[in-house]
């Protein structure tokens, strides 16, 4: 028999089956596999600290969280505080920093319900579709790996951004992915049977993306820590059996629909012709008119589905908390469980209920208390990893950070074939990342895979360094015009000017140490010269406060 932790971190196992837990606090999982059966063991390692004081229960996700740290014994952070959210939830759902005007708004309100009507107004503006349609692009794999599929790209992220501005529901959203027919013009989805036009990798990527399943294991073997085998992946592949294509009038299109005929595929290791059937479920008997495609669209949206909205509701558990209830958050089955199954559960129920309304889903996350903790640690609860009690920082990622970089800086974008000044989050494809080394570097997706784990989140002594002296950095903070331009010639006063760019950057006063600290800089630059000399060395000194603050951790992450 073989034993495997799922959290490394919190446990380990012996050949014949002891299991040392560490000390860190939570449940971990263990993998008991012996030839074609699996099983899990679960163990909770508790902490034991007294939960006296817990925040306000605004919906059923805090009543469930709460739980769970009384179980452990693990108290939760204090709220964050009215410019820390107003950050925290417009980059989240905008991809994008606040303004000041806005951040000034926002806490002269009175409103004991302004955060809730911030999140509304959030989810009606245009920042919105195009940020959750960067990442969904990437996960449908819209790239233009030549010119001529430009149109086709973006084509596709224009229909995606639209789904989500429209708020289509999920199901509808999925459906027109997977049954996807016609050209680019009558329906763009077809776009992604132009970049997957392999039967095996269109259901491996169906089951990953939508399904949380990995069935590439089990193609030559009986999956390894799953119930799935050979003669499952077949009749999975066997409902991409009839798709067709067939050139069109435009160059590298095609027409793709369901050529008339038996749904079978074969399994190589039996032999044996297999016809479709979902996972877990009966084979289908089809008539050679329909097309299976719609029979599995049909099956993976009935409210009944175990993985269907499952796998949603955890995919964007993870965009808003850097952690899924199920990590890695497209691997869900029965030997990797929820760290808090009641929690997955209930999001899932709620998303089918409200008619698989993403909006509805963003916003009951978003209004929960636990979301809105604070990042700072109390005395308890410092290492804790999954159990929510405060907010995980993540780095911005890479379109994010550019564009936070260029706001910060003053500065309109140029990207190819695009309005100036649209936003990195709002490029169509994965076309740009070649002649942008930024994007490159700080792991933009290549949109080669159905996986979220393409988008690499980790630090690089290469990212330090191109924030620290690279050479673009270099020219936008001294170039004229610019923000320490802008600056210098302003003849307010220097604190209010500090101010200003604290807002901007951290959406945060500057605390008097910081403004005190700037103005000592400034002070040592500007002494003894005068006028051009003087100049110069004020912008100077603001471009040295502009280059310390896109430096630091609390600019460069999301809390």
């Amino acid at each position: 028999a073989l034993y495997e932790a799922n959290e490394k971190a919190m446990a380990e196992t012996s050949e014949t089956g002891h299991v040392q837990l560490f000390d860190l606090p939570g449940d971990v999982a263990v993998m008991v596999r012996y030839q074609g059966k699996v099983a899990t063991f679960r163990a909770t390692i508790p902490l034991g600290a007294p939960v006296d004081k817990l925040p306000p229960v605004r919906n059923y996700i805090d009543e469930l969280v709460h739980a769970k740290l009384k179980t452990i014994g693990m108290p939760a952070s204090e709220m964050a505080d009215d410019a820390t959210f107003l950050r925290r939830v417009t980059l989240d759902i905008t991809g994008r920093l606040p303004n000041a005007a806005e951040l000034k708004d926002f806490l002269a309100s009175q409103d004991a319900n302004k955060r809730a009507v911030k999140i509304d107004v959030l989810l009606d503006s245009p920042e919105y579709a195009e940020f959750f349609a960067n990442k969904w692009s990437a996960l449908l794999r819209n790239q233009r790996t030549q010119p001529t599929f430009a149109r086709g790209s973006y084509l596709f992220w224009q229909w995606i951004r639209d789904s989500i501005a429209d708020n289509k529901p999920y199901d509808h959203f999925v459906r027109e992915v997977v049954a996807a027919s016609g050209n680019l013009d009558q329906h763009p989805p077809v776009a992604w049977y132009r970049q997957v036009k392999d039967m095996k990798q269109q259901m491996e990527d169906v089951a990953q993306l939508f399904l949380g399943t990995r069935m590439q294991c089990a193609q030559c073997h009986h999956h390894p820590f799953e119930k799935w085998s050979q003669q499952d992946y077949y009749s999975f592949a066997a409902f991409f059996s009839t798709v067709s294509r067939k050139a069109t009038g435009q160059k590298d299109e095609e027409l793709i629909f369901h050529k008339r005929g038996a749904a079978t595929a074969t399994n190589i290791r039996s032999k044996a012709s297999v016809v479709p059937a979902s996972l877990g479920g009966e084979p289908l008997q089809l008539k050679p008119e329909q097309d299976p495609r719609l029979k599995l669209t049909e099956w993976m949206s009935r409210q009944d589905n175990p993985f269907f909205a499952h796998t949603l509701v955890n995919r964007y558990w993870k965009h808003f908390f850097n952690r899924g209830l199920v990590e890695p958050e497209d691997d869900m089955r029965e030997t990797n469980p929820p760290v808090n199954p009641e929690l997955l559960n209930a999001l899932a129920a709620d998303f089918v209920k409200s008619g698989y309304d993403m909006k509805h889903l963003i916003r009951t996350i978003v209004n929960s208390s636990t979301y809105q903790l604070s990042a700072v640690p109390n005395e308890y609860n410092a290492r804790d990893r999954q159990n929510f009690s405060r907010c995980y920082p993540r780095r911005l990622n890479a379109e994010v950070l550019y564009d936070a970089v260029n706001t910060l800086l003053d500065v309109e974008t140029n990207f190819a074939g695009q309005a100036p000044g649209t936003r990195a989050v709002a490029l169509p494809d994965n076309s740009y990342n070649q002649s942008n080394y930024f994007l490159t570097v700080f792991g933009r997706p290549d949109s080669s895979s159905a996986c979220e784990c393409e988008r690499t989140q980790e630090a690089s002594l290469a990212q330090s360094l191109h924030l620290l002296n690279a050479a673009d950095i270099q020219t936008q903070l001294s170039r004229g015009n610019g923000r320490a331009d802008t600056l210098a010639k302003d003849p307010r006063p220097d604190d209010d000017k500090i101010t200003d760019l604290y807002h901007i950057a951290l959406s945060r006063d500057p605390k008097p140490a910081e403004v005190a600290f700037a103005n000592a800089h400034i002070e040592k630059k500007t002494t003894g010269k005068k006028d051009q000399e003087a100049f110069a060395a004020k912008k100077e000194a603001f471009e040295d406060i502009l280059w310390a603050l896109l430096n630091t951790k609390e600019f460069l992450f999301n809390h």
